[in-house]
């Protein structure tokens, strides 16, 4: 009587599906060579845009208007100096303006930071589009000027409580 030994076919099939595995992260490993780790990648995580001057961090800046000329300014400013300062922000003119557009300032003490919108900033002038980036020119009374790009978006969502303060009173 002849045996036959069944050892062979489990020993091909733990090879080869050793071999198939092998392949497989061979073939999947190549895939970050092209992909660079998104960790690595420096982003803006808010609506609005950054900027630096001196000792002062603009942080999350947005403009919030409609396109009519008024427009409430967002965000954060950020004294991180040890003397007060004074911030200014101005929008350029857009080109054909008739009217010099007008800016807005707020006073910050030593290592303090202001929400911009609960200081009722707004700029006049300001006739982009809500989706539309408009230039604003960022003064440090310590620390010098930048313009930065500055997104415009609408009174809508969270912003919706973002609005410019009425030009006139009504009495009853």
């Amino acid at each position: 009587m002849k045996r036959r030994f069944l050892v062979q076919t489990p020993v091909r099939r733990r090879v080869s599906a050793l071999a198939a595995g092998l392949a497989l992260a061979a073939v999947t490993a190549g895939c970050q060579v092209n992909s660079p780790v998104q960790t690595d990648v420096a982003y803006v995580p808010a609506d609005g845009v950054p900027a630096d001057v001196g000792q002062l961090a603009v942080r999350n800046l947005v403009l919030v208007g409609d396109g009519t000329g008024q427009a409430v300014v967002t965000g954060s400013a950020i004294n991180l100096g040890t003397d007060p300062m004074t911030v200014k922000f101005v929008p350029q003119a857009a080109q054909g303006a008739t009217a010099a557009p007008s800016g807005s300032e707020v006073p910050l003490g030593p290592r303090e930071q202001v929400d911009l919108a609960g200081k009722g900033l707004q700029l006049s002038g300001v006739t982009a589009k809500p989706g539309t980036l408009v230039p604003v020119t960022i003064t440090s009374s310590t620390g010098g000027t930048t313009v930065a790009q500055v997104p415009v978006l609408p009174p809508d969502g969270y912003y919706s409580t973002a609005t410019p303060a009425p030009t006139g009173t009504t009495t009853g």
